[in-house]
């Protein structure tokens, strides 16, 4: 299986701008960056680092509080999200500039940014990202281009050689006279036209690459909530040992153990204070938690290496054999035996597992409770075998 990486960081960046209530904003910095890239001369493996480092920039935001203006200029929250993408960066097998590049896109030339680095120290390509930041949070997207060009213009120069370098203030300048730029950057395909520009020689993730991302991008999840931090690793693990079990072939049992690790990531979308409530949820509340894997197979649908099998796996682990689950109340006819595999296995880890409202459950009891579950038919005396046979 191959993963093409610029796929993959599109579906993401899509999540991301979901959750912070942002349409596109990763194309759009991506492709500002690439504009920029190109009038200042940028040889090729330059632009390769930051159109992949520009599409991941805000992969450390993981609070959906709609707050997506805070997170860009609160020092310490930019701070936070540089930190939290770089580690997670730095764990993948991209060129280790690409981390770098996103630790410092909060930067300003003056060194009044994030980490209080100036222009000699900050990467030239986070000084290219952090003006296309800057840009598409400045303007207002309700509003005509054509009515902000010489507000927007007017506070480039202004922060010429304070907040930007102004070799880069320069060149935006000189892109921001044609049309073209503001009529690409408004138009609603905008991500099409950026993924139309990635490069020539595009990364791809074999399997055990993938997994290594998988695996980081489940422990940004779960990080969201103090009670969730191994809950994916958990579902993940066992998953993977029902494989084993079933003796299913290497790949099959790998993209089950990257549905495990993926199959929450939808709750990107769900505010922190609900995922970490003590009391009862409110209905609407409730309903927003129930969203989480519809966006969790609207996400990874969008990769075509997972659209047939891991989206559905990852996506379908609410659904339950008597259709009552969520968000498509399928049921035993239209689930494969592996979805309600990785959906067991979440029930059974989530059990496991402290909550805001109760301590972990001893495994017996969690087996006697999925045990009811079957007879009651939620699921099949099939999964619940498999799953036995894993914990034991």
């Amino acid at each position: 299986m191959k993963i093409s990486v610029g796929n993959l960081l599109s579906a993401i960046s899509h999540l991301i701008d979901i959750a912070q209530g942002r349409r596109e904003h990763a194309p759009k910095v991506t492709y500002i960056s690439l504009q920029l890239s190109n009038l200042l001369g940028l040889k090729p493996v330059e632009k390769k680092k930051i159109y992949y480092a520009a599409f991941f920039h805000d992969i450390g935001i993981t609070v959906a509080d709609k707050k997506f203006i805070t997170s860009h200029i609160d020092p310490n929250l930019a701070k936070n999200h540089c930190l939290l993408g770089y580690e997670l960066l730095q764990k993948l097998p991209l060129d280790k500039d690409i981390a770098e590049f996103v630790k410092y896109h909060h930067e300003f030339y003056n060194g009044s940014g994030a980490f209080g680095y100036d222009h000699l120290v900050t990467p030239f390509a986070s000084q290219i990202i952090n003006l296309a930041d800057q840009i598409d949070i400045t303007l207002d997207f309700s509003k005509p281009y054509y009515q902000q060009i010489e507000e927007i213009t007017n506070w480039v120069l202004k922060k010429k050689g304070v907040l930007f370098n102004p070799i880069i203030a320069e060149v935006f300048l000189e892109l921001a006279q044609t049309d073209k730029f503001w009529l690409d950057l408004y138009n609603p395909h905008l991500r099409h036209i950026v993924m139309a520009l990635s490069p020539e020689d595009e990364v791809y993730f074999d399997i055990e690459q993938m997994l290594k991302f998988s695996e980081a991008i489940s422990l940004l999840i779960d990080n969201k909530s103090p009670f969730t931090h191994i809950h994916s690793q958990g579902v993940s693990q066992t998953v993977y040992t029902i494989a084993k079990t079933m003796e299913l072939d290497s790949e099959m049992s790998n993209k089950l153990k990257i549905a495990g690790y993926l199959h929450d990531i939808g709750k990107m979308v769900v505010p922190n204070e609900i995922l970490n409530k003590e009391g009862k949820l409110t209905k609407e509340e409730f309903y927003i938690i129930k969203s989480h894997p519809y966006y969790t197979k609207l996400i990874l649908s969008q990769i075509t290496a997972f659209k047939d099998d891991i989206a559905n796996w990852a996506g379908n682990h609410h659904e339950r054999a008597d259709s009552s689950g969520y968000p498509e109340r399928l049921g035993k006819d239209d689930l494969s035996l592996l979805d309600r595999i990785v959906g067991i296995c979440d029930v059974y880890q989530a059990l496991i597992e402290d909550r805001p409202y109760r301590r972990g459950l001893p495994q017996s009891t969690a087996l006697s409770i999925i045990s009811d579950m079957v007879k009651n038919g939620l699921f099949l005396e099939e999964e619940f075998l498999l799953l036995k046979r894993a914990v034991s």
